[in-house]
């Protein structure tokens, strides 16, 4: 999801703690807690949930057919992660996701997710609203991955994810961005040396301190 998404950030805990009833539905539902590398969902798992992380970060990432790692999204506090299970489908998921730091993240199954759209009309044109605005980011993304240049998309990514920048290794970033670790660092080399040099050893205007 964005940050425009109408179903994440600050704005949707407002929505959910404004009504008693919802925050205890809310507050009811399972809680996972996950240490960094640890896999939410595999490749091949039944569509069955997604899940609002309440701390931590998270990756959806793809494997090709040489078993390379490719990063899809990354999905940091107050965002969800995971397709919505759909009844009587029996889609696997086409993805993983993992933990990259500890973090806890909310389940909502499908059961429970029924049971909340028959509870509260509001949600499904608030669930409706933030599909859109998730089709549209990925739209974008596809755009810039097809068109941009590298150095190009890089600095979108500073530019729109600067908390994540500081949180994930270069190689994500890499894997994000569809480059090599290698050309990765020749983006960084270029846009250093059009940039005063920074204050301290071992950063880089626009991304913490290098990562493993």
């Amino acid at each position: 999801m964005t940050d425009h998404c109408p179903a994440c950030g600050p704005g949707f805990l407002y929505w959910i703690n404004a009504d008693p009833l919802r925050q205890a539905a809310w507050l009811a539902l399972p809680r996972r807690v996950l240490v960094a590398g640890e896999v939410l969902q595999a490749v091949g798992q039944p569509l069955g949930a997604v899940w609002f992380v309440e701390q931590g970060l998270l990756r959806s990432h793809f494997l090709n057919g040489d078993g390379r790692e490719r990063t899809s999204a990354f999905h940091a506090e107050w965002q969800w992660a995971g397709m919505p299970p759909q009844q009587g489908a029996a889609a696997a998921a086409t993805c993983a996701i993992d933990a990259l730091e500890r973090s806890r993240v909310v389940e909502l199954g499908h059961a429970a997710l029924q049971a909340w759209l028959q509870q509260q009309p509001a949600l499904r044109a608030t669930l409706t609203d933030a599909l859109l605005a998730n089709l549209l980011a990925l739209s974008r993304r596809q755009s810039a991955l097809m068109m941009d240049s590298a150095e190009q998309r890089y600095q979108q990514f500073l530019a729109e994810q600067p908390d994540i920048a500081e949180r994930v290794a270069l190689h994500q970033v890499a894997s994000y961005l569809g480059i090599t670790n290698v050309a990765l660092s020749r983006v960084r080399r270029r846009m250093r040396g059009r940039q005063p040099a920074p204050a301290g050893a071992g950063t880089t205007p626009g991304h913490g301190p290098v990562k493993p």
